[in-house]
């Protein structure tokens, strides 16, 4: 918990920082005042006048804001040359549009780290995808998803591997209703449909893959280490009984009850006999040897990792706006819509899983802070753009009383919003 709040504040800072730096450098290049910088929202916690600006940490960490003489009615003056109101129509609108390009920019140069780093995942992610079980009442067995199934393509594409099912998944949940799932079953192909609303909401599917019984890791003074066994042994039998498949050493290790296991192992060419006393799970009723599943790292050179974050940031893109239309249809469901406690979930899971992933989160929610800000909400900086383009098709700004009492709707839809999400991710968490 102490972890993913921490990861979760410094990611937001950062991705504050970075959006309301976008605003403070435009102001300055045109000549704006810039009265105040703040990351969060007040009350305030601490700060310093450094010339002019006053740099604030505020105690509500939900995002923060830049302070502009002229930007609110009450001292408007268009005759102060460094007054945002006395500034052309395209230099407000270089100052509004400059925090999301910030966002935007930071996710194109995050990205790509993302595959030059590599990211650490499960082996199993990367061969065909066979499913050994479903969970119980799981989206998978009610869909009819069976034992011995692999999965070969999701809607029109081709999928080789797990990552290929777990990818085109995701992104397809955004463009429809329901997501068509072939499998192949015995040499033939059976589609299968799962709905696309709880799929958003961030349930698992419940699809249970299967895995080499190869060691991945040993656990340092483990029972496992301790009899001798080596990261990429084969288990191939225990106690007598073949072994196949990753779910069935945990099942035969349970069995045993603690007793001394034979364990049969590939290695080399060569079978070896390793007897292993598993030793009890601390706060479980469970035994372990203290083995895992394999792990990899897929890492590319600079020129390949640019054009892979760049085509993954596309992806996230185009998904994103496909999803707020269909949002804005009524096609889709405010339950897939994160609130700061899921986001505060998932930095803290990316956190504990590694740097890529974390970065890859980060560069995620960098680019959709970047498109929300520009929508056309009053209170957000693509409220403001559109107050510009009315502006310019009217000749002249609204009147203060119209921009006040917009501006005190958006920012009371803004929190509505805030309060929904908040609720749903709440709700999700627990149920």
């Amino acid at each position: 918990m102490l972890l993913t709040i921490i990861s979760f504040l410094i990611v937001l800072a950062i991705l504050v920082f970075v959006h309301e730096s976008g605003h403070l450098l435009a102001a300055r290049h045109v000549g704006v005042r810039v009265q105040q910088f703040s990351i969060g929202f007040p009350p305030r916690m601490f700060g310093k006048k450094v010339g002019e600006t006053e740099y604030v940490f505020s105690w509500i960490p939900l995002g923060g804001y830049v302070k502009l003489e002229g930007q609110n009615i009450e001292d408007e003056n268009p005759n102060d040359p460094r007054n945002y109101a006395s500034k052309t129509l395209l230099q407000r609108l270089y100052i509004l549009v400059a925090g999301p390009v910030a966002n935007l920019l930071l996710a194109l140069a995050i990205m790509p780290l993302v595959f030059f780093v590599g990211v650490e995942t499960p082996a199993y992610r990367l061969g065909p995808a066979d499913i050994v079980s479903t969970a119980p009442g799981s989206l998978a067995e009610n869909a009819g998803f069976q034992a011995g199934d692999r999965i070969v393509a999701v809607g029109e594409v081709e999928t080789a591997s797990w990552n290929d099912v777990f990818r085109e998944v995701a992104r397809q949940a955004v463009l429809g209703d329901n997501v068509t799932v072939l499998a192949d079953r015995g040499g033939r192909r059976v589609p299968h449909s799962l709905s696309s609303t709880p799929l958003m909401a961030g349930k698992s599917i419940g699809w249970r893959p299967l895995i080499a019984p190869v060691a991945g890791s040993i656990a340092p003074d483990s029972a496992a280490e301790a009899a001798g066994m080596q990261p990429g042994d084969r288990i191939v039998g225990i106690n007598g009984r073949p072994i196949t498949r990753w779910d069935q050493i945990p099942r035969e290790i349970q069995q045993g009850g603690g007793t001394p296991t034979a364990f049969a192992v590939e290695r080399g060419g060569d079978t070896l006999h390793l007897q292993i006393t598993p030793r009890p799970n601390p706060g479980t009723p469970k035994w372990i040897i203290g083995i895992s599943p394999g792990r990899t790292t897929q890492r590319h050179g600079l020129v390949e990792s640019v054009r892979l974050g760049t085509l993954r940031l596309w992806e996230i893109t185009s998904a994103t706006f496909v999803f707020l239309g269909r949002l804005l249809t009524g096609h889709g469901s405010i339950d897939a819509v994160g609130g700061p406690v899921k986001i505060a979930q998932y930095v803290g899971q990316a956190a504990q899983s590694g740097a890529a992933n974390l970065l890859f989160l980060m560069a995620v929610i960098s680019l959709q802070l970047g498109i929300f800000n520009l929508l056309p909400i009053p209170a957000l900086d693509g409220g403001h753009i559109f107050m510009l383009a009315v502006e310019l098709v009217k000749g002249s700004p609204l009147s203060a009383k119209l921009r006040e009492r917009t501006q005190l709707i958006g920012f009371s839809l803004l929190i509505i919003m805030l309060l929904l999400v908040t609720y749903n991710d709440i709700v999700q968490i627990v149920s």
